[in-house]
């Protein structure tokens, strides 16, 4: 193999990889609350929300409603670590917490938003047997 070939499971992306690439996303770009991505940046890569982040690791860029893009072909992987982070944000909170309310608590940190995606992504894991 040469220094520039991909392996397959480089190739392959799984809602695990998907979660941990929007955390590092936000760790680079900067976190925000209460909207998908910073309506004052000036540049392609602005601070998000985690499902903003997310939707940059799918989609390629920034879109006006990630959840919304049903026709994209990216949406399934889009929807599938939306729909991980649900389930994990929901076992370890005791009240109804999906990822838009998890974002957008007062008080919560870019640090807890970057744990939280890689503890989901980190289950997925154990659950499938590690990275695809």
């Amino acid at each position: 193999m040469h220094a520039t070939q991909n392996t397959v499971a480089e190739q392959v992306t799984t809602p695990a990889r998907t979660l941990r690439d929007a955390a590092l996303y936000l760790s680079r770009y900067g976190w925000i609350q209460g909207a998908y991505y910073d309506q004052a940046a000036t540049c392609f890569t602005p601070a998000a929300c985690t499902v903003g982040a997310i939707g940059m690791v799918c989609y390629g860029g920034p879109v006006d409603a990630p959840a919304q893009m049903f026709d994209a072909p990216e949406f399934v992987d889009f929807e599938a670590a939306v729909t991980l982070l649900d389930t994990y944000l929901r076992e370890i909170y005791p009240c109804d917490m999906g990822v838009y309310s998890f974002n957008d608590t007062p008080g919560r940190t870019r640090d807890e938003v970057i744990a939280a995606l890689n503890a989901a992504a980190d289950g997925w894991d154990r659950t499938n047997g590690g990275a695809a």
